[in-house]
């Protein structure tokens, strides 16, 4: 074997089993391994924002990026679990005389699937779960026609990032489609942008398009999202009044942002707070209103939503609380926002964010819609043995609660996408994943594993007014979430232990002394 393009990146004895090891391959960074006597070494960048594999938790040659929650096998590089879309470039490795060399990249290719297959698979919105299924089937092996209908005009996008980065102005408009058109196109993934399902014929297993046409499927997956409640009072719907789900939306409020002072937002939801920062950081006035007293308190509890508040307030932000809206007047520019309490706001625009409801309105007829959203079995199948669902309108079987789910967030829909892909195709594998969203604001990233409507205790660890805890919702002894700033590995490693059923009493949790990702490991 030939020495070109080989470096020496350390000793053999410098490496312990399972312990990553961050190096230096010429101007790259490489992550190296020791896994079962055999010496790995990938890049060292998640593939979604770049956070350092080295630095996550590894379970076997199962790392998660501390960061976002995806996951990679650090033998191949390739990735197991979003929010991560591509594999990690991977190195050849040597071991000669003790020392560990690494020879040149071995760039990451997006698999092609061989043969043919006469099937059509029908997916019915290009959101997180929609793209994460049309990608899973061409990575698992399908060969045949693949049609993805999205009411949107542009191509599957980084939708967290609206309120965020995209928001504050440090990503690029260039920066947010997930894929490319020359992607979709070499993966023959058929974008049919603009176009909604106007009705599904779940017997004949056909839909009719808003363009007129017809076309039949094999299998369909459903899975539209959800789009944001208006807010019911006069003027709620006027010149100025924004709303945020879409790329088209955040171009307009940031459009608007840029020749404005004043912004009033009005909920204290993921959107809203994040937005607030965003805002905040191009140099906006910015006020929330609310009904409640603090932000999130209904899934984060008072403590760690006090934090939240106090960090907002810090930076700037002024909240109106306790009060709803009850009247919207003036044009862009120059809006004036009437509170229950007989207060005045004014601002140059409005964002409202409260809340978003299942598009499920196209499925009429079909019988599989109970309570506005679509129950699924555990291989996210409808009442329709070749309709699927996943994503927001989705309805999946909670093992750790007992009962049916349904989560709005971005992880959980792409993740789920990917699982009825494989449906799909056959697997009869149980959904089991535990719930996982993160929000960045003021400058922080809290994460959140699981899900808790109510609870009876919170254990938490660290100090959440210094912004560095992991916080346990309990409810009869049982762990239901946990949320953290600053302790991302043992976030991770309590939700292995949450996805394994392993007990983990409030006691253990918040103290400090018991380490949890040992305890993850077995």
């Amino acid at each position: 074997m030939g020495d070109e393009g080989w470096r020496n990146v350390c000793r053999l004895e410098d490496l312990r089993e399972g312990s990553p090891v961050l190096v230096k391959a010429g101007d790259d960074e490489v992550c190296v391994v020791l896994l079962e006597g055999s010496v790995h070494a990938v890049g060292n960048k998640c593939s979604h924002y770049e956070c350092p594999i080295n630095e996550g938790l590894l379970l076997g040659h199962v790392v998660t990026c501390k960061c976002h929650d995806a996951r990679f096998d650090l033998r191949t590089g390739k990735v197991l679990s979003p929010p991560a879309l591509n594999d990690l470039p991977v190195y050849p490795v040597r071991v000669s005389d003790g020392e560990v060399l690494v020879g040149p990249v071995e760039k990451p290719r997006f698999p092609k699937p061989e043969g043919t297959d006469p099937r059509t698979f029908l997916i019915v919105g290009g959101g997180a779960a929609g793209n994460a299924a049309a990608e899973t089937l061409r990575r698992e092996g399908f060969a045949g026609r693949i049609v993805m209908a999205t009411a949107e005009a542009d191509l599957p996008y980084d939708r967290p990032n609206l309120s965020k980065e995209f928001m504050s102005g440090d990503a690029k408009p260039e920066w947010m489609p997930l894929r490319s058109a020359k992607f979709y196109a070499n993966q023959r993934i058929e974008v049919l942008s603009e176009t909604r399902v106007a009705s599904i014929d779940a017997g004949k297993k056909s839909v009719v398009l808003s363009t007129g046409q017809t076309l039949s499927y094999d299998k369909a997956l459903l899975a539209t999202g959800g789009a944001p409640r208006k807010l019911p009072v006069p003027g709620g719907d006027g010149e100025g009044c924004f709303q945020l789900r879409s790329f088209a939306d955040a171009r307009l409020i940031s459009e608007a942002a840029g020749a404005a002072r004043k912004a009033v937002l009005i909920g204290a939801g993921f959107i809203g707070m994040e937005l607030a920062s965003s805002l905040r950081k191009r140099g906006l006035e910015v006020t929330v209103v609310s009904p409640e007293s603090l932000p999130l308190a209904g899934l984060l509890g008072d403590r760690v939503a006090s934090v939240l508040r106090t960090r907002h307030e810090k930076d700037g932000v002024t909240f109106a609380s306790g009060v709803s809206v009850v009247q919207i007047s003036g044009r862009q520019g120059s809006k004036t926002i009437t509170l229950s309490d007989g207060r005045r706001l004014e601002a140059d625009f409005i964002v409202c964010g409260i809340g978003a409801q299942p598009v499920v309105e196209y499925l009429q007829g079909t019988g599989i819609v109970e309570n506005g959203a679509v129950p699924v079995n555990p291989q996210l199948r409808t009442r329709h043995a070749d309709l699927f669902a996943a994503g927001d309108i989705a309805v999946v079987p909670d093992t750790r609660s007992g009962t049916g789910v349904r989560i709005e967030h971005w992880v959980v829909a792409e993740r789920q996408g990917q699982h009825a892909a494989r449906s799909m195709l056959g697997s009869d594998a149980p959904y089991i994943e535990v719930p996982f969203f993160w929000t960045r604001q003021t400058g922080a990233s809290l994460k959140y594993v699981g899900f808790a409507r109510r609870w009876d205790e919170v254990a938490v660890r660290g100090d959440a007014e210094k912004g560095k805890f992991l916080a346990g919702y309990y409810s009869g002894g049982k762990l239901l979430a946990a949320a953290t700033m600053g302790l991302s590995n043992e976030l991770t490693a309590v939700k292995v232990m949450m996805e394994r059923n392993t007990p983990l009493p409030p006691a253990r949790l918040a103290d400090e002394s018991v380490d949890l990702q040992k305890l993850a490991r077995g």
